[in-house]
């Protein structure tokens, strides 16, 4: 019997993160970012993601937009959508996942994907917005 999914978006997550790894599979580890980005372009909806490219992201204190950040991607499919941040390093910078944190706290957004195209395999975290109430409720479920 199949366990049932821990959060609504995993199909999407895990669409979009296949996209990424046949996108490294077919031009592997030394492209510069942009490129990647463009094969991801076209690689997104062969896996039924639906996205926008640089899309800029408003950053809210006390819920007033006070600077605008842009991201490599918002995808969506009929259910949900996660912002993607794309890398193409050799390793992580530790400015990367403050950037994703960014995201998901001061712009509200669910979930947000940093994928690295530079690392092999290909290396994806996700960064999940988990409100304190719902965390709470979740501590109290166990």
């Amino acid at each position: 019997m199949p366990q049932p999914s821990k959060h609504q978006f995993e199909k999407l997550s895990y669409n979009v993160i296949g996209a990424c790894i046949d996108v490294q599979r077919q031009l592997g580890l030394h492209c510069m970012e942009v490129d990647y980005q463009r094969a991801l372009a076209l690689a997104l909806p062969k896996f039924g993601v639906e996205f926008q490219r640089e899309v800029k992201i408003p950053i809210t204190y006390d819920d007033v937009v006070v600077t605008r950040r842009r991201v490599d991607f918002v995808c969506w499919d009929k259910t949900d959508r996660l912002l993607l941040e794309t890398k193409a390093a050799s390793t992580i910078k530790p400015e990367d996942p403050e950037q994703c944190l960014l995201y998901v706290t001061k712009a509200n957004e669910k979930l947000v994907l940093l994928v690295n195209f530079g690392e092999k395999p290909l290396r994806a975290r996700r960064f999940v917005h988990t409100p304190a109430g719902a965390q709470e409720a979740s501590d109290n479920a166990v």
